[in-house]
């Protein structure tokens, strides 16, 4: 049966839903242990009062790594085939060129750089050096990584399209469970092979903060080029939401922990623990995917309202500028005598506002409602 193409209003909620993520993760890096932040507050601001609970952060940002921006490219994937379908090879390549590659021209010599003044502040306390050297050195992808391997997916994608054979047509059929499992079991092996056989490789060209996901980013963008077509994102079980939220707390409860026993472990303990890894991952990454879609599809289904629609026409821009504005916003709070988690709700209820509230008045401009 033929497919008419229906815009799902639940994916543009599961949309926001990730760029909130998105930001919650980065404030996270800002408190937690792990200094992969533009303002990593324990090293390079005033250290909070250690507290019990501060590693809830560090959990956070282990579990959210595992799903959410490979959720991202497969969302990102289920909106291509119909644009191209619509508008050819050709154009639809250039049109993700412009909305792809000026938001990422913006964020590595515009965002970024703004995101690193308080790294240039306490490098140029200690040894005064120009700014133009700094910014030269320092200019890089920073979350327009996603941008980057998005684009690449995408041109890919559009050279198969061009020398390959027609796709079949739209059609509505179930998603069933074999299907879910046995995409379960790809990414698990796929995950194994990369940490055990590749442990540590980076990717050129794309700066993945974590190169060991690029098997699920690629399995999750391939997963979403065939979901549209089959038309599996409308017809989700009504059961998806329990077992997949419920298959998802099973892997943390049953394999996390072993993954986590390689950290100062040799030999098999540590080939026990990538194996792990791997399995941890396809399986968190399938459940908890599957348990979003599932809620959203049968909860959140229904037309935007006047707010839903400013949140989801800004959520793009938000991705982009977020950076500028979180630092900022830490930087101001830097002083307040609170524990690392008091400031990473603190941090969080006041950078998401003025995030969308700056895209907004960033898209009002022609260009900014062009690109963003």
């Amino acid at each position: 049966m033929t497919a008419t193409a229906v815009r799902l209003h639940y994916l543009d909620r599961v949309r926001v839903l990730l760029t909130v993520l998105v930001v919650l993760h980065h404030v996270a890096l800002t408190y937690g242990s792990f200094a992969l932040w533009y303002f990593h507050e324990p090293s390079m601001g005033t250290p909070s009062p250690p507290g019990e609970w501060d590693r809830l952060l560090d959990l956070f940002l282990l579990l959210n790594q595992t799903y959410f921006m490979g959720l991202f490219f497969l969302i990102s994937a289920y909106l291509v085939p119909g644009s191209y379908d619509r508008k050819g090879g050709r154009r639809f390549l250039a049109d993700r060129m412009i909305r792809l590659g000026i938001p990422l021209i913006l964020v590595v010599f515009a965002v970024v750089p703004l995101a690193k003044l308080p790294l240039y502040r306490m490098e140029n306390a200690r040894a005064p050096a120009p700014y133009l050297d700094f910014y030269l050195r320092e200019l890089e992808q920073g979350p327009g990584w996603f941008l980057v391997t998005l684009l690449a997916f995408v041109a890919a994608y559009t050279a198969i399209r061009a020398l390959g054979p027609a796709p079949r047509q739209r059609s509505a059929t179930a998603l069933r469970a074999r299907t879910i499992i046995g995409f379960a079991v790809l990414l698990a092996v796929l995950g194994i092979a990369w940490r055990v056989l590749l442990p540590g490789v980076r990717i050129p060209v794309l700066q993945l903060p974590v190169p060991e996901y690029l098997p699920q980013y690629v399995c999750m963008f391939t997963a979403g080029l065939i979901a549209y077509r089959r038309g599996w994102l409308a017809t989700i079980p009504a059961h998806a939401t329990g077992w997949g939220f419920a298959v998802a707390a099973l892997a943390v409860v049953t394999l996390l922990p072993l993954a986590l026993g390689g950290a100062d472990a040799s030999g098999d303990r540590l080939l026990l623990a990538r194996v792990a890894h791997g399995l941890f991952d396809g399986v968190y990454c399938v459940g908890m995917s599957l348990g979003i879609l599932g809620l959203f599809s049968r909860r959140f289904a229904g037309a935007p309202t006047p707010v839903g629609r400013f949140m989801s026409a800004n959520a793009y821009a938000v991705y982009v500028l977020h950076a500028g504005v979180l630092v900022v916003v830490s930087v101001a709070i830097s002083g307040l005598p609170a524990g690392a988690l008091t400031k990473f709700v603190l941090a969080t209820a006041l950078s998401l506002p003025l995030c969308w509230v700056v895209a907004a008045i960033v898209r009002t401009a022609p260009v900014g409602r062009l690109v963003l």
